[in-house]
C-alpha cells in the first residue's frame, strides 16, 4: 500500500501555513510602523537640533541686537552678528515669524536696510508652525523661547562673551603667587 497524504491533512497544513504567514505579516507591518514614528521622532529631534544650534551661533557672535517689533506671543529681531549662512561678512540678520504661514524665517543682509531691488539679502525658513517665539534681554543674557507644532520647545539661555568669563578678586589685598592663587576665573552658563 502506498503512503500518501490525505486531503484533510493537507487542508489542516495549508490552514497552519496561512496563519503564520497572517501573524508574520501583522509583524511586519507593526515595524514598519514603528520605523516610521522612529524616522518622524529623529527627524524632529535633528530639527530641533539645528534650530538651537543657529540661534547659539547667532546670538553668541552678534555685536547688537535689537527688537524690531514685540508683540504678546511673537518678536522680531535684528542683530549684527559674525554667524553667516551665506558667506558674507558681518551680516544683518532679522528673526520674525511671518503671519501667512506662522513659519519662523531667518533674513541675512550684509546692510542694516534691506535691499530688495538689488535682491542681495538671503532667506532661510528655520521652523513651521510657531505659535511662539520670544527674546528676553536680562543682565546681559538672551533668553530665547521657541515653541513649534512638531518639535519640542527651545528654551535658550545666551551669555555673550564678554559676559561669560568673569574675574574675581581675592579678598584682603594682592593676590599671592602659586598654587594656592585666591583669584578664580568663573564661567556662567
Amino acid at each position: 500500500m502506498k503512503k500518501a497524504f490525505t486531503l484533510i491533512e493537507l487542508m489542516i497544513s495549508i490552514i497552519l501555513l496561512s496563519l503564520i504567514v497572517s501573524f508574520l505579516y501583522q509583524s511586519v507591518a507593526q515595524l514598519q510602523s514603528s520605523n516610521q514614528q522612529f524616522l518622524q521622532k529623529t527627524n524632529a529631534i535633528q530639527k530641533r537640533e539645528e534650530v538651537l544650534k543657529l540661534l547659539y551661533n547667532d546670538f553668541i557672535n552678534a555685536s547688537s541686537v535689537e527688537w524690531s517689533n514685540k508683540e504678546k506671543n511673537l518678536d522680531a529681531i535684528v542683530m549684527q552678528s559674525n554667524n553667516s549662512l551665506h558667506a558674507m561678512t558681518q551680516p544683518y540678520l532679522k528673526y520674525k515669524v511671518y503671519r501667512d504661514d506662522n513659519t519662523l524665517r531667518r533674513v541675512e543682509n550684509p546692510s542694516e536696510t534691506l535691499d530688495a531691488e538689488n535682491k542681495v539679502f538671503r532667506f532661510n525658513e528655520i521652523v513651521k508652525e510657531v505659535s511662539f517665539f520670544k527674546v528676553y534681554a536680562q543682565k546681559g543674557h538672551y533668553l530665547v523661547y521657541l515653541k513649534a507644532k512638531d518639535m519640542d520647545d527651545i528654551y535658550l539661555d545666551i551669555v555673550p562673551p564678554a559676559l561669560s568669563v568673569k574675574k574675581v578678586k581675592p579678598a584682603g589685598g594682592t593676590p599671592n603667587s602659586g598654587p594656592n592663587n585666591n583669584t578664580k576665573t568663573r564661567a556662567k552658563g
